[in-house]
């Protein structure tokens, strides 16, 4: 049984608020709008599935090691292929894993050999798979994450503030630098009607959006999955979605008349959301997950590596990449896209950040994971 003070933490950094509301908040708010949903799945995100790989990887260690002592860091002495693959089993068992066919453990393993072997089970112990339900999870905890943010503005008026906003915000997606309708945005704006139960004249594309909050002062909550550079983002805010030069993007009107704005990702980089904080003010940013740099398995000081593999992790990504066929310039290149070099992936799609490595399929090296 994991002890209190593993749960996960609730704690803020400047307008960066991780995972859900904590306990206090939630007794100011009160219930949330419409269902129950809302508090069902802030439960699970606090409590069942925020700990369900910790508690996985214990079992897995007690049933086939014994019961060592359990280390925090990911990488421990005691990690092998033998202990990798069942751990990787086992989430496929209960669910938080796909099928062979989409995610292969050991199909990708069979790509390397000899020397090579110790860092792809690092590497492969490593990588983060975010199912359709935790996927789901994530997104109610991030949009949550207003409330936060509600609650530092109201005060005592904070349950009131929060059922406002909750009843009047546009939901827009966020669209890539050349907008498309398969943009993973627009997959996030369908599942606030699902999750949240957001009416449909209030999930707007960025273009209606704008016209409306420029007609009546409306709170728009831009939602993504994703967050790498935070180049998207960026796009979305500043583009000239209309001709009306007074009120031409996002970004001229927030500073023109000001209003309230929230863009909740469900993972975002460090790297991302200073870019982000930077450049647009205005915007409020509630990831459900930040990443640091050291979570990138290029860092020179990357968490994913044992101390002895540290220094021979990037040379070796690089040439079993260029041994896979993978471009070594070029965009996202063999370091993933702005050199993030992440180990992580969704159920409906891999991050151009993530390592390449993970899902190339030419010249006959098989995937990690296949990319949709």
């Amino acid at each position: 049984m994991l002890d209190d003070h593993d749960a996960p933490p609730h704690a803020a950094q400047g307008d960066i608020h991780c995972l859900a509301p904590s306990e206090q908040l939630r007794s100011d708010i009160g219930p949330l709008p419409s269902t129950m949903y809302y508090s069902r799945m802030d439960e699970i995100v606090a409590g069942p599935l925020a700990l369900a790989m910790r508690k996985a990887l214990k079992w897995v260690r007690e049933r086939f090691f014994g019961r060592p002592q359990m280390p925090s860091a990911l990488t421990q002495p005691g990690v092998n292929r033998e202990f990798v693959i069942k751990k990787c089993t086992y989430f496929r068992d209960v669910g938080l894993w796909p099928r062979t066919e989409v995610l292969d453990p050991e199909a990708w393993l069979g790509n390397f050999s000899g020397e090579e072997l110790p860092l792809a089970i690092h590497l492969l112990n490593a990588f983060q798979f975010f199912s359709y339900d935790l996927t789901d999870a994530l997104f109610v905890a991030a949009f949550q994450g207003i409330s936060s943010e509600v609650w530092r503005r109201s005060g005592s008026a904070t349950k009131a503030a929060w059922r406002s906003l909750v009843d009047r915000a546009i939901v827009t997606p966020v669209e890539g630098e050349r907008p498309n309708p398969t943009d993973s945005g627009y997959l996030f704006a369908s599942r606030a009607r699902r999750l949240l139960e957001i009416p449909e004249n209030r999930i707007l594309r960025p273009p209606d959006a704008l016209r409306q909050v420029v007609a009546v002062a409306t709170p728009v909550v831009f939602v993504d999955d994703f967050v790498g550079s935070g180049n998207q983002f960026i796009e979305t805010w500043t583009r000239q979605y209309l001709r009306d030069e007074a009120a031409a993007s996002f970004r001229v009107v927030a500073q023109v008349r000001g209003g309230e704005f929230y863009y909740c990702p469900l993972v975002c980089t460090e790297y991302g959301a200073q870019r982000i904080r930077t450049t647009c003010p205005e915007v409020v940013l509630v990831p459900a997950h930040l990443i640091s740099a050291r979570d990138g398995a290029l860092h020179a000081e990357s968490r994913l590596w044992p101390q002895d593999l540290l220094s021979k992790a990037r040379p070796f990504i690089q040439q079993v990449s260029q041994r896979a066929g993978i471009p070594q310039g070029g965009s996202p290149g063999w370091e993933g896209f702005h050199g993030l070099g992440l180990a992580l992936g969704f159920a409906h799609s891999v991050p151009d950040a993530t390592l390449p490595l993970f899902y190339w399929e030419a010249q006959g090296w098989r995937p990690l994971i296949r990319r949709t």
